[in-house]
């Protein structure tokens, strides 16, 4: 028992940081994942064009510690594109905006940024600026009444107008929560706006994948994990957990018949997942007392990837209002292997439920007529040379109810643990709750039984 591993179930994010978090501890790790790689759904391709691009466009906060210490920790902290604050152009029909602040503490890089941003009236900034300390004062001081509010309904008891809304506050929500604020839970964005705007100076800033995601999050940690002596079993997908004679975890067997023992078991898989497994050969979800329907719903992203007969003079990032197309990437500013002289957008639509049937050709044809009449600079334009990314269960749908409803990391069977960006961290979604998720799954393990899963005591 001593000697038999902890038995992780899933390499993405989540998986992988509960695995380095207990082998940097000394722990007997090995990683099961059921496709060729690792990184989860951070992966990236060569398109038809030549082209390397990502399954979607990852972007992080400065004030994702736990994520960026983990990139720090495989060795690739320095093929991030790191913004020194606030950097992004804001643009809508005949106007155009820049959100520029960094270097200074909370709340001042906020009344920073804001005080040149001429898509608002001084007075719309203002009330800005006081309107998200409210918000997030409100949501510490009422958490029961905000978390069964949407973001939308909090903004507006936080005395924001359509305008100042619609202009700052909802993009950026959709890009922290993947869904529409009328529907996203409000405690989620208060987490977000409380991090990034009200935190430590350099917290809002924007940090984003230098090099494509299978470089960042695939090879790195797969020689990460290797180095720390954890064993990765890829192309095995598990399927049933197996219990002792008290009812705790004795390991798990593989599809392939074979049996793995463990002295503890973390699925880091999503809510869908858990639903094809069994254990002792019951379905896991009827022992776990089912998943909530909430938890079940997803929000999709839709990415375009636009490439260009030449780099575009464009920022980094530029945000889109009134339009289908929410942000625009330009890698050929972020990513450091873009060399081959040619141009490289990335269109981000979140929450993109309005374009779930809509065929791939409509699609192309919206992000050329937004590009066409709010970003001049593009030249070479070209649907045949567009590829579109589909990411239909991205996230959890973020609304009030499944935030409440996120499980533990801890369950009802002992030795058995949850991990995955769903479970409840506090956070939306995002790469920083994976990371957290592991982490905390990891230390549930160990506390609830030390002796047994302690390989120095043996």
């Amino acid at each position: 028992m001593r000697d038999d591993p902890i038995l992780i179930v899933g390499g993405g994010l989540a998986g992988s940081s509960s695995a380095l978090f207990l082998a940097d501890a000394g722990y007997p790790v090995t990683l099961i994942e059921k496709r060729p790689f690792l990184g989860g759904r951070a992966f990236s391709f060569v398109e038809k064009g030549g082209a390397v691009i990502d399954n979607g466009q990852h972007a992080l906060l400065g004030c994702y510690h736990e994520t960026l210490g983990l990139l720090e920790r495989v060795g690739v902290g320095d093929r991030l594109y790191r913004q020194k604050g606030i950097e992004l152009e804001m643009r809508e029909s005949g106007r155009r905006a820049m959100l520029t602040a960094g270097g200074m503490p909370a709340p001042f890089h906020l009344l920073r940024a804001l005080g040149p941003f001429s898509m608002l009236t001084l007075r719309e900034r203002v009330q800005a600026a006081r309107g998200a300390i409210a918000f997030v004062l409100r949501a510490r001081m009422r958490p029961e009444a905000v978390a069964r509010e949407t973001v939308e309904q909090a903004l507006i008891r936080a005395g924001q107008s359509e305008r100042v809304r619609e202009v700052l506050w909802y993009p950026v929500a959709l890009a922290a929560l993947n869904d529409d604020p009328a529907v996203a839970s409000a405690t989620l964005f208060a987490e977000v706006v409380k991090r990034a705007f009200l935190g430590r100076a350099g917290d809002a800033a924007i940090v984003l994948p230098g090099v494509p995601l299978s470089d960042l999050f695939g090879e790195p940690v797969t020689a990460a994990l290797a180095e720390a002596g954890v064993e990765v079993l890829t192309g095995a997908t598990a399927k049933n957990i197996l219990l002792r004679a008290d009812g705790r975890v004795a390991g798990l067997t593989l599809n392939s018949g074979e049996e793995r023992r463990g002295r503890g078991v973390i699925l880091a898989t999503t809510p869908g997942a858990l639903g094809r497994l069994e254990i002792d050969d019951r379905p896991l979800t009827e022992v776990l007392g089912g998943i909530p329907e909430s938890l079940e719903a997803t929000a999709p992203i839709v990415s375009t990837h636009v490439s260009l007969p030449a780099p575009v003079d464009l920022p980094a990032v530029v945000g889109l209002i009134g339009t289908t197309t929410q942000w625009v990437f330009n890698s050929d500013r972020i990513r450091q292997d873009r060399t081959d002289g040619t141009g490289l957008l990335s269109c981000v639509t979140s929450g993109a439920r309005e374009l779930d049937g809509v065929p791939d050709a409509e699609v192309k044809a919206i992000v050329a007529r937004e590009l066409g009449e709010l970003l001049p600079e593009v030249d070479g334009l070209s649907v045949d040379h567009m590829h579109v990314v589909r990411e239909r269960h991205a996230t959890m749908a973020p609304t009030p109810v499944a935030h409440a409803e996120r499980p533990s990391v801890r369950t009802t069977v002992p030795g058995l643990f949850l991990c995955g960006d769903w479970v409840q961290t506090g956070l939306p979604a995002t790469l920083e709750s994976a990371t957290m998720s592991g982490r905390m799954a990891a230390e549930a393990l160990v506390a609830e039984a030390p002796k047994a899963a302690s390989g120095a005591a043996a």
